[in-house]
């Protein structure tokens, strides 16, 4: 009975810490800070843009629901196939580091829509013409609020609502 308190200790040693690293990578991912409150898409960086004044009619929260990629499924199937393999000998092993391997995945890709999930915000503007356009983008803590004159930047395929 020894032997098999001693492999339970050590299993429940390397999930903990296997959990405690993840809660680590989780936690620290929301610490991006933008000191002005203005963020622009990389892909932005250089373009020329039109400018638009327009008036905000309406604001409303929302949340911009995070998206799923290779790189969480592929990190989790990757640590959970490893510590998977930890547990057992031989045949046992393999299979342990297979079913490590789906629930590192399926983990992995909670997670990463988890991290990538942002606050946005739904703000109604209208032109000068009269028309409305409706822009969804990330909040950045600007507090947009009704009655005021903004700035609309598009370039075609972007629009972005800031001051």
């Amino acid at each position: 009975m020894g032997l098999l308190a001693y492999y339970l200790r050590i299993m429940f040693c390397r999930i903990a810490s296997i959990s405690l690293m993840c809660l680590t990578l989780i936690c620290l991912s929301g610490c991006e800070t933008y000191p002005d409150g203005a963020s622009y898409p990389r892909s932005m960086r250089g373009q020329a843009m039109q400018v638009h004044r327009v008036r905000i009619i309406s604001v409303h929260r929302v949340v911009l629901r995070g998206e799923s990629s290779v790189v969480g499924v592929g990190a989790g199937a990757v640590a959970g196939g490893i510590a998977g393999s930890m547990i057992g000998h031989g045949k046992g092993s393999a299979l342990a580091a297979v079913g490590g391997a789906l629930a590192g995945g399926l983990i992995g890709d909670a997670a990463e829509r988890k991290i990538t999930t942002k606050n946005g915000v739904e703000i109604t503007v209208q032109m000068n013409s009269g028309r409305e356009y409706v822009i969804v983008q990330a909040d950045h803590g600007e507090g947009f609020r009704p009655g005021e004159w903004v700035r609309l930047l598009t370039d075609g395929d972007k629009n972005i609502i800031s001051r």
